[in-house]
């Protein structure tokens, strides 16, 4: 029996052909010299129901040293639900970008983990073998300062594609992306009539319940008008889950640089829509003060443009005001759907987390009726 086999290990239920991970050895190294001696497989975070990461550590010899080395394994499991590529979390999407090579042709500005191999197992899961990189040295606590350069590197990524960088045209990326995300969220949502009386009954002592409620009722109204417009706006490749576990700094040579992870959301979308992703997850997650939302919002958002700018992108910012203001504040569909849930389970006593989800819903609508404005006045 050969070392290889005598040290197996395995992660349940994951297992690895010792001859395939043997030839990413090979691949990764440029080398047949090293020969795989053993490894094991750890998890990274906690498996999800979409997906399960794993760290793969290998052991090496070539007869005169032995040396290591480690690779990421990200599984995505099959599911039916999310099973077209107009969906905008299609289950297989981050697996067919990395095969297709959009990785290898991004803007300077952004780069992924290099991907070793893209492998499909009998169950129909995607295996996607990619470089292991220090995230560890480059986390940060999404300060505003941060925000900002991540906003201006965010608007050059875009910005490229408005200026002479081809817009990548395969079929699986998502072409609605916001549209596709409101319907998966509004098919989950209680029947209106439900949610009035749950308003109703729940806030009866709330005196701006009714300026929230009728700004509710608008917003709901003018969703389909704010999507179409959405579509009319100059296209850009996107990320579209730009957050503090998926992108990062690094410096090279002087230039600082993203690096993203996780493109599963990976889209051709309206210039801004990557922005109000970014905003309005971060708002919601209570990254953003709220105290602070007007500074916080027009200092990223003018980091944007800059980063727009930088590319050589001369159009009408509004432009892209527009389609950061939609895509930040249609988040008020999942927003008002937790709210409806805390309330029916009588979250009414916890009074400051409520008002806090209150003023964050409040924000959002507020970003709905400026949009509906820049419509208003012939924008975009």
């Amino acid at each position: 029996m050969s070392p290889i086999e005598n040290f197996f290990e395995t992660e349940e239920g994951v297992h690895i052909d010792p001859a395939f991970l043997q030839s990413l050895i090979q691949r990764m190294s440029d080398s047949d010299e090293m020969q795989l001696m053993s490894w094991n497989c750890k998890p990274i975070g906690k498996s999800k129901e979409e997906s399960a990461v794993f760290r793969v550590c290998c052991h090496l010899s070539n007869n005169e040293q032995t040396s290591a080395c480690t690779l990421i394994l990200k599984i995505l499991k099959k599911d039916s639900s999310r099973d077209q590529e107009s969906h905008y979390f299609y289950w297989k999407r981050e697996a067919l970008v990395y095969r297709s090579g959009i990785m290898d042709r991004l803007p300077r500005v952004i780069c992924a983990p290099k991907c070793y191999a893209v492998t499909e197992k009998d169950d129909g899961s995607q295996w996607v073998w990619l470089e292991d990189i220090d995230f560890e040295s480059m986390q940060h606590d999404w300060t505003l300062t941060h925000q900002q350069k991540t906003a201006r590197l965010l608007g050059s990524f875009n910005g490229a594609y408005l200026s002479g960088t081809p817009v990548p045209a395969e079929n699986f990326l998502c072409h609605h992306w916001m549209r596709s995300w409101v319907e998966a969220c509004s098919a989950y949502s209680r029947p209106f009539e439900r949610q009035q009386k749950i308003w109703d009954t729940n806030m009866t002592e709330w005196n701006g319940k009714d300026d929230m409620w009728t700004s509710y009722v608008s917003s709901l109204s003018r969703m389909n008008g704010l999507l179409e417009n959405l579509d009319l706006l100059p296209r850009v490749f996107a990320h579209q889950d730009v957050h503090w576990d998926n992108i990062f700094m690094k410096q090279e040579g002087g230039i600082t640089s993203l690096i993203a992870i996780d493109w599963q959301f990976a889209s051709v979308s309206g210039i801004g829509e990557d922005l109000g992703r970014m905003f309005g997850y971060a708002l919601m997650k209570n990254k953003i003060p709220i105290s602070s939302l007007e500074e916080y919002k027009e200092s990223i958002f003018e980091s944007y443009v800059q980063g727009l700018r930088d590319a050589g992108w001369k159009g009408n910012s509004d432009l892209a005001r527009f389609g950061f203001n939609v895509s930040a504040g249609l988040r008020f569909v999942l927003g008002m759907d937790k709210l409806f849930t805390g309330l029916e389970r009588g979250d009414t006593n916890r009074s400051v987390e409520l008002g806090h989800h209150i003023d964050v819903i409040q924000a959002l609508l507020g970003m709905v009726d400026e949009a509906w404005k820049l419509i208003e006045e012939n924008m975009p």
